[in-house]
């Protein structure tokens, strides 16, 4: 998959960008605060329908706008070329995504159409943060690969929200009726048994692609492995059967804090070199190339389980890395198909990249962009 072309207006700094892509490398260069995350910020909203930093639709509309509008040219590895449009109006807070100029009403059917693989600075937390990153890390993967995942999410998350008002309102009162909470136990049971399952499957398939990049950037014998840690069983059934029994046990733990103890909300997916544990041992170097590798994993595990090759959006990478990585990585990418890489410098590429047809690099300034 190639984005051939993208138009941005009122987002951000971006008045009116347009921008032709080439099909290897794409450099956005210029200094900090200049606009060329907010490129790929635009990108993101093209196979996410919303900001890779989690920033809200009024948030990234210009100051003094009302409305901000991203449309995209996409070409699928079969040949099928897509118009894919993103646009939000203020005054009434609607945003509207459309392919082709047909409305796309559900996320649903929109997530996973087009994938996205993105690392940035905000990736770092996968490595280095709270369990939530690396649910987050395994969600974004599974929602774009597997429609029925996302769905299961999504009623998760509903599932959840209604199950810790009605916990909430138990502590308040300082009693629970069994007859309100119960429905929620086995919609929870249900679908935190499905999440779940494909969780650990994904953890065991994930983790041959995550070795072949690690050892790309890192020859030597470091070993990465990733476990997923949730409720037991090898089964669906065995799973929403635990997780109804651990429900039972901490019923009033949950009445006492007023909130849902239970499911793969609290899961964790642990991550070791060598077997040892990365959040408590691992150097600052060791997290930069395990985050790297996890992300071009990312890469070719999306491609395998959709068959089609995702936009790959690497964010200010190489001011975390050191030479030798630096230079691994552009090794990696430059084979993989198109990437887009912001950076403040183009020394980085230097006897490794030619700008020629297959590559591009574009200069970035007050919110203005030209391609040289």
């Amino acid at each position: 998959m190639n984005l051939k072309r993208i138009q941005i207006r009122n987002f951000r700094n971006h008045n009116q960008t347009n921008l032709t892509f080439a099909v290897g490398i794409n450099a956005l260069l210029g200094n900090n605060s200049e606009g060329k995350t907010s490129i790929l910020e635009a990108i993101s909203y093209l196979g996410l329908t919303k900001s890779f930093f989690g920033a809200s639709d009024v948030t990234v509309l210009q100051i003094g706008k009302e409305f901000f509008e991203i449309e995209g040219t996409i070409l699928a590895d079969g040949g099928v070329e897509n118009t894919v449009q993103v646009t939000y109006e203020k005054s009434s807070g609607e945003k509207i995504v459309s392919v082709n100029q047909t409305r796309s009403d559900k996320l649903t059917s929109f997530i996973g159409k087009f994938p996205v693989v993105i690392l940035s600075p905000e990736s770092n937390g996968i490595t280095s943060g709270p369990p939530a990153e690396r649910r987050k890390f395994m969600d974004l993967i599974l929602s774009q690969v597997s429609t029925a995942y996302f769905v299961d999410l999504q009623e998760y998350r509903g599932v959840l929200r209604q199950r810790n008002k009605i916990l909430l309102d138990a502590r308040s009162l300082g009693r629970l009726e069994p007859k309100v909470i119960e429905p929620w136990d086995i919609s929870l049971a249900r679908y935190g048994s499905r999440i779940t399952h494909r969780r650990r499957l994904f953890a065991m398939e994930f983790q041959a692609f995550m070795r072949n990049s690690y050892r790309e950037l890192v020859p030597s014998s470091e070993e990465p492995q990733i476990e997923y840690n949730g409720i037991p069983g090898s089964s669906i059934d065995e799973i929403a059967a635990s997780m109804t029994s651990e429900i039972c046990k901490h019923r009033s733990e949950e009445v006492r804090r007023g909130m849902t103890l239970v499911g793969p909300h609290r899961d964790e997916l642990q991550m070791s070199i060598s077997g040892m544990s990365v959040q408590k041992y691992a150097s600052q170097g060791q997290h930069k190339s395990l985050l790297v590798a996890l992300k071009i994993a990312e890469f070719f595990y999306v491609k395998e389980h959709k068959n089609e090759i995702p936009m790959f959006l690497l964010d200010d990478v190489f001011s975390e890395l050191d030479e030798l990585r630096s230079q691994h990585v552009l090794d990696l990418i430059g084979s993989i198909g198109q990437t887009i890489i912001t950076t403040t410098g183009e020394s980085v590429f230097h006897d490794t990249v030619s700008w020629n047809g297959q590559n591009r690099k574009f200069y970035v300034e007050k919110g203005t962009c030209s391609a040289r």
